[in-house]
């Protein structure tokens, strides 16, 4: 066996201490690789440490058989047995481009270990995912820090989670703030299209999913680029490393498959964040109850006709593209003053909070609205702030066309 690749594969070993800890004690979860398989890849993996080829290549190629589409394994497998074949060390001017596949398969190793060994219970919940609506049968969370996809399905209000996927995002990292940074965004985004392969370059591999970004949200910001999409991966390989796109977040062809096959892109959020938090169920509830009743109480201090009870909803900073804070109270006020009543209905809620902002928070509704002189229906999405120890709304609006 060569040594560069002796060398590289003991990194993947070397820089997680935690992997002997995680085979002697492997942490339980209802989704994910079953059947021993991310054992024999440990196992693998601790016998090139070890400079035990045979023992690693019959770990291996027992995976491999077992899971074909165990992409890390496939190449670990193939690399091993390329390194066989060659006749000069890995480490090499000319196999320059042998050794960066391979610090991109320990960079996807480190990434796949992590996140055996961080597997959320199955009680345990993202905070961030505040209220699904009735409409959204599925939402995806995205977690930059383990590399990982995760799809939820709404079961009577309750995301319930119901398989991950390894993926990768922009060689830029994440916080994307211009155009061309190579950034992957973070924030709350929503899918607006599908695109099928047959219309695409090879590089976005089985399909692309688009999302909003820029929001109205980045665009406030001053936040520019577009073209953020969620895609497979190039035909002629496998898995790529975890940072590997110009911004997108990429999938392995089968698994954007899976995906796509299951979702309704024209109503499925997509939260993207690099240290998802996760709290227990019954926290979940809790705090879901206290979102859902922010919305309602804005809908009832908007009923009363009490204009300072209403405006105060509202955050200094409130800018809707069209009118400042200032402008938009002065309108409201002479408006309201000649309603009778007021009558608003809410429909089709959900609540979304920023991963990377935890005072941030989007809420899209259907409102139904009935006054004594003018009625109407709409979408509507809300972005609420915290300001002065209380949450408010700093804009307010339709969603972009062609935006869920």
């Amino acid at each position: 066996m060569k040594k560069g690749l002796v060398c590289s594969l003991v990194a993947i070993t070397a820089c997680f201490s935690l992997v002997n800890a995680f085979a002697e004690e492997r942490l339980d979860a209802p989704y994910g690789l079953s059947e021993g398989n991310e054992e024999l890849l440990l196992s693998g993996l601790k016998n090139l440490s070890s400079h035990e080829l045979d023992s690693a290549l019959v770990d291996l190629k027992q995976l491999t058989e077992r899971r074909p589409d165990f992409r890390l394994a496939q190449l670990v497998y193939a690399d091993i047995l390329a390194a066989q074949a060659q006749g000069e060390p890995l480490s090499s001017v000319k196999a320059n481009s042998h050794q960066k596949k391979i610090a991109g398969l320990i960079s996807e190793a480190k990434v796949r270990l992590l996140m055996e060994m961080e597997k959320p219970a199955a009680d345990m919940l993202p905070a961030d995912m505040l209220k699904l609506s009735a409409s959204q049968k599925h939402a995806i969370v995205v977690d930059t820090r383990l590399s990982r996809l995760f799809l939820f399905e709404n079961r009577n209000g309750i995301p319930v989670l119901i398989k991950d996927f390894y993926a990768s995002y922009g060689r830029g990292g994440i916080g994307k703030e211009k155009r061309g940074d190579l950034k992957t965004p973070v924030g709350v985004y929503f899918i607006t299209s599908r695109l099928e392969d047959a219309n695409l370059p090879p590089r976005y591999g089985s399909g692309a999913l688009p999302l909003n970004y820029p929001n109205v949200w980045d665009k406030r910001l001053g936040r520019t680029g577009s073209g953020i999409w969620l895609h497979g991966s190039p035909v002629e390989t496998y898995s790529r490393p975890p940072k590997a796109s110009e911004g997108c977040i990429s999938l392995t062809n089968p698994d954007f498959i899976d995906l796509d096959t299951q979702i309704n892109f024209q109503n499925t959020p997509v939260l993207v964040g690099h240290n998802i938090r996760w709290i227990h169920k019954k926290d979940w509830l809790a705090q879901s109850d206290r979102f859902n009743n922010l919305i309602e109480r804005w809908a009832a201090d908007w009923e009363s006709l009490d204009h300072q009870r209403y405006i105060g909803n509202y955050a200094s900073a409130y800018d809707d593209g069209k009118r400042t804070f200032k402008q938009f109270a002065s309108y409201k006020k002479r408006v309201n003053a000649n309603k009778q009543f007021i009558d608003i209905g809410l429909n089709d809620l959900s609540i979304y909070r920023y991963p990377d902002n935890p005072d941030l928070v989007v809420a899209t509704f259907e409102q139904d609205y009935k006054s004594s002189n003018l009625q109407g229906r709409s979408v509507k999405r809300q972005y609420w702030t915290f300001e002065d120890n209380r949450w408010r709304i700093a804009y307010e609006g339709k969603p972009s066309r062609g935006t869920p």
